[in-house]
């Protein structure tokens, strides 16, 4: 086997950390095996190794991941170089990721066996929140927003996420997940906008990220996110 670099070895920990997100969030770590995580990756024990060094380690790179993900995107959505109408889409992808990875029992344990790690993720989902105000008080006072409570929009958002996302409810509905993401994001559209800022029919940055969104997730989230 040939040698690989420090950074395509760090590329393969990121992507077999990937795999095993969806388990994490849904049923948590501490039950999982090596072995366990090694399946999940697809690849065998010993090659899990090369890799990552314990459990823990793995643990760890899945929480960078996320970690990772929340810093670029409060950045983006921070940056008043870009227009609210392509803000808004980076707005509605975040609150999918968090409401999706941000799992109750994924967060319990990670406090429990790796609480550095733990307060770290706090740290930047609360910056995320100060973020989110500071995004909907600029809009409304430059004008393009609708002059509503920023709390109470970010609340709406978080529990009506959660329901979609993780619940039975867009199947019990009869509704894709394609469908359900499209609604949303217009409801939070003609929501946030001012009649003069809003701009009708689909926004060209939200069906990128609807398809990213619907490409990670699959169907995996409407039966019980990468």
């Amino acid at each position: 086997m040939r040698k690989i670099s420090p950074e395509e070895r760090q590329i393969m920990r990121r992507s077999y950390a990937e795999k095993i997100m969806d388990t994490v969030r849904t049923e948590g770590f501490i039950s999982l095996t090596i072995q366990d995580l090694a399946r999940l990756m697809g690849i065998s024990r010993a090659s899990l190794y090369n890799f990552f060094a314990s459990k823990e380690d793995i643990i760890q790179e899945v929480t960078e991941i996320y970690i990772d993900y929340l810093t670029r995107s409060n950045q983006f959505i921070n940056n008043s170089r870009y227009p609210y109408t392509r803000r808004l889409p980076a707005v509605f992808e975040q609150s999918i990721f968090s409401s999706v990875y941000a799992s109750e029992i994924y967060l319990n344990e990670l406090k429990a066996e790796c609480p550095n790690y733990y307060e770290r993720q706090i740290n930047v989902a609360n910056e995320r929140l100060i973020i989110l105000h500071r995004f909907y008080e600029n809009g409304i006072s430059d004008g393009d927003f609708n002059p509503l409570i920023p709390s109470l929009i970010i609340e709406q958002d978080e529990a009506a996420l959660q329901k979609i996302l993780n619940s039975s409810f867009l199947i019990d509905k009869g509704i894709s997940l394609e469908e359900g993401m499209y609604s949303y994001y217009e409801m939070m559209k003609y929501r946030s906008f001012t009649p003069t800022a809003l701009k009708t029919g689909k926004d060209e940055y939200i069906e990128k990220t609807v398809r990213g969104i619907v490409n990670q997730i699959g169907n995996t989230s409407t039966s019980s996110y990468v």
